[in-house]
């Protein structure tokens, strides 16, 4: 049997398993249910979805005995790409692990393109491929460390402090000193990188709209800030989930560790926050892109679609 090409092979196979066309308000339940990443958090979504003039798809599987029981639900661009993963203005939201709002239990089909959906969904969709048939690891942050690593990071610490340096939050700047603090150290970092003034106002944007998702910590030495990642942070009913971008120091202060600090303090206090609230912690540094990803995570293998 063949199908004219009026049908799609994605919509066809949406029939077939049973997804069907939903609201956002109807993909934002399924969140709040079953959570899912921070490229899928629907704040995150909403923010995206109204820069690309309202361009994403939303589907949701309910159960079939059930009348309004969700089990399931995603998004596509018109491209049929899973989440927002092709869009490139908002480089801040990665999709080095998509996590959608799934029920542990439901076996379905994942009508879309993806080479990066998490492991976590290994078991909800059938259409999907991973180990040796696709590659591509994420980056977890390891939830324990060794006694002698611990150590060094507390001396470390300590020799910090001693030279004038303190620790504060990132929501403890305004809007305004967050861009500057960005920009300065990215700069300082990657000398070849400049921010033109659109740069700066996504990152106003970022800070306005979803400034609760804003997370981790900014080193300052005599007042003047020397490290800064930035990282996104988004909530789930089982787990929490971070997400560290990209960031910069200040190469000037690079014999007091402060890169190693940020990272171990960034990763530390988000173990204490998940340890607190009783979830798991899900901390991403990205692809293994560099060497010193090792020290802080193990790689978590992703999966395929086969569309």
């Amino acid at each position: 049997m063949t199908f004219s090409r009026k049908y799609p092979r994605g919509s066809i196979r949406r029939f077939i398993s049973g997804w069907k066309k939903c609201s956002f308000e109807r993909y934002q339940q399924a969140y709040s249910l079953y959570g899912g990443g921070i490229s899928t958090h629907p704040n995150i979504v909403n923010f995206l979805n109204k820069k690309s003039g309202n361009s994403f798809i939303f589907y949701v599987k309910e159960n079939p005995e059930t009348e309004n029981v969700i089990e399931g639900a995603y998004f596509t661009c018109k491209d049929h790409h899973l989440a927002a993963s092709h869009q490139k203005n908002y480089h801040f939201f990665t999709y080095d692990e998509i996590i959608f709002p799934i029920a542990k239990h439901l076996k379905t089909i994942i009508p879309g393109k993806s080479k990066t959906i998490s492991l976590l969904h290994k078991e909800n969709f059938i259409n999907v491929c991973y180990g040796r048939l696709n590659k591509r690891t994420v980056c977890l942050a390891k939830e324990n460390f060794s006694y002698k690593t611990k150590r060094n990071r507390s001396n470390e610490i300590n020799k910090f402090k001693r030279s004038g340096g303190e620790i504060h939050q990132i929501n403890d700047f305004t809007c305004q000193e967050f861009v500057d603090i960005y920009t300065t150290l990215y700069e300082k970092r990657w000398t070849y990188k400049t921010h033109d003034q659109e740069e700066k106002e996504k990152l106003i944007e970022l800070y306005t709209e979803l400034k609760q998702h804003l997370y981790g910590n900014v080193l300052t030495i005599n007042g003047a800030p020397v490290a800064y990642d930035l990282v996104i942070k988004a909530d789930s009913p089982q787990w929490i989930s971070f997400d560290a971008v990209d960031g910069g120091l200040d190469p000037e202060y690079s014999n007091l560790s402060v890169g190693s600090i940020l990272m171990w303090l960034n990763i530390q206090n988000a173990s204490d926050l998940c340890q607190q609230h009783q979830k798991t912690m899900r901390y991403s540094i990205g692809r293994p892109s560099l060497p010193y990803k090792d020290r802080w995570c193990s790689r978590h293998p992703l999966v395929k679609s086969l569309f």
